[in-house]
């Protein structure tokens, strides 16, 4: 009984801690990646990019370990914390790079820039927390399958809403870069 108040009471502090400080205010960027998703044409919040960005990766997340039996092992997550961790670093100096981009007089180029940047921080973000989520996933119990599953879950979500950011970066990063028709 005491492990499972413990076990919420760090969940409760970490949500506060990520959440609540304004000095982190990871909320505004995840806000933020929201808008990045409006639809060009009619500046409206794309349904469709909603679908492929949240509601599949959580549908899919759910098949995968609650319906398909597809949980973490250990040794997955032991990969998965370095991937992450591997991930963080490189997108914090590629977040370096897009700054000196933000400045453009070309108005198109730098909307591009300024949403690139934002998938930018918010796949940093997923990124520490999945490498969070992974390290968490290797310290559970074997017979808690449970909250293993759950873990799993949100590792998988977390994982395929980050591998979906990454494209988009891509190809934002080849407008911002390559593509000069645009311009």
């Amino acid at each position: 009984m005491l492990e499972k108040i413990a076990s919420i009471s760090v969940i409760v502090i970490l949500i506060c801690m990520l959440f609540l400080n304004p000095k982190v205010s990871i909320i505004k960027i995840l806000i933020k990646q929201l808008l990045v998703f409006k639809n060009a044409k009619n500046e409206k919040i794309s349904v469709w990019d909603l679908v492929c960005f949240i509601f599949a990766p959580i549908v899919l997340a759910i098949l995968l370990v609650f319906i398909l039996g597809y949980d973490i092992s250990n040794s997955v997550a032991s990969v998965l914390t370095t991937v992450y961790a591997f991930v963080f670093t490189v997108l914090f100096g590629f977040a370096a790079v897009l700054v000196g981009k933000i400045d453009s007089k070309n108005e198109l180029e730098k909307q591009v820039t300024e949403e690139t940047f934002v998938s930018v921080l918010t796949s940093n973000i997923l990124s520490l927390i999945n490498a969070i989520a992974s390290i968490i996933l290797l310290n559970i119990n074997e017979d808690s399958e449970c909250v293993r599953n759950l873990v799993s879950a949100i590792i998988y979500c977390i994982s395929f809403i980050t591998i979906m950011l990454l494209l988009m970066i891509t190809k934002r990063t080849f407008i911002i870069y390559c593509d000069k028709k645009k311009k």
